[in-house]
């Protein structure tokens, strides 16, 4: 055998001998991996007294999940769709018994959400847009129209003791779920004379035209109200900065990071939105 034709064995044998090489542990998790899955990945309350999912194999390990508002058993991965949070993208993580890494998947729970933000009066910045699906360049399941028809959406339904939120003044699209902040504040909501840092914590009920076949869905929400943006304190401007970074699918490139320190900043909750109205930048 030639020198030439020795050595070009030789390094067929070493290539192959690499390529076998495979890390047990990595073989069993990415396996696991694959194994890790839910039914779907956008799922929707309904009126039944019941709403879970498990995942679609029974896995031994624990679950997590961020942002929070999951209701999500830690040990068997089960999901209470009508007990959680809805109109969030969550990340839903398995560490298997006896690891420390861990496989992860998206997964959306059906609703209405609005980002937390201020919003200058002055400055033409009038309305608060509903984000649909946890995503804010989703598509509205509203369609604005003139048809009056059972299949429209439903924002500002009344709540279980029959009020709702026009009842105090807060302006909503009952079509659509815009929020107009002006009228809101015209409508006295804070009072005729608003105090500046004066706050709103309501609940607005409402109904989707999609697959959760129009079920009552409800979102809390909280209001503040300030005359300029520097009596604004730096602090809650620092939480509606923490908040935002916590919610997945905001068409940003650090949403992923974001959700990682997020988990090791628990004093803040994506839930409820800071709507923070403004009147004049100065």
């Amino acid at each position: 055998m030639n020198k030439t034709l020795t050595i070009l064995l030789s390094l067929s044998i070493l290539a192959f001998i690499s390529c076998k090489r495979v890390d047990p542990n990595e073989r069993n998790l990415n396996a696991i991996c694959e194994a890790f899955s839910y039914p779907d990945t956008v799922f929707y309350i309904n009126d039944a007294s019941s709403n879970k999912i498990l995942p679609q194999q029974n896995l031994n390990g624990i679950f997590s999940s961020i942002p929070e508002g999951l209701a999500l058993d830690s040990l068997t991965g089960e999901i209470d769709i009508n007990a959680s949070e809805t109109g969030l993208k969550y990340r839903v993580s398995f560490t298997p018994a006896n690891s420390d890494q861990s496989c992860e998947l998206d997964i959306v729970i059906s609703g209405v959400n609005y980002l937390d933000k201020i919003y200058v009066l002055d400055q033409q910045e009038l309305i608060a847009f509903p984000v649909f699906n946890g995503d804010s360049s989703g598509i509205s399941p509203c369609p604005e129209d003139d048809d009056d028809g059972d299949d429209d959406c439903k924002f500002d339904e009344d709540g279980p003791d029959g009020t709702d939120l026009s009842d105090i003044g807060i302006e909503v699209s009952a079509s659509t779920g815009e929020i107009d902040l002006e009228q809101t504040v015209s409508n006295n909501a804070f009072g005729i004379n608003p105090a500046n840092g004066s706050t709103l914590d309501v609940t607005m009920y409402y109904r989707l035209n999609d697959n959760s076949l129009s079920a009552l869905n409800s979102l809390d929400l909280r209001l503040f109200y300030f005359e300029t943006l520097t009596e604004v304190p730096q602090s809650l401007i620092d939480e509606v900065e923490e908040k935002n970074n916590q919610l997945l699918g905001l068409n940003n490139s650090n949403s992923y990071l974001n959700a990682r320190l997020a988990q090791d900043n628990l004093r803040v909750k994506p839930r409820p939105p800071y709507l923070i109205i403004v009147a004049r930048l100065q």
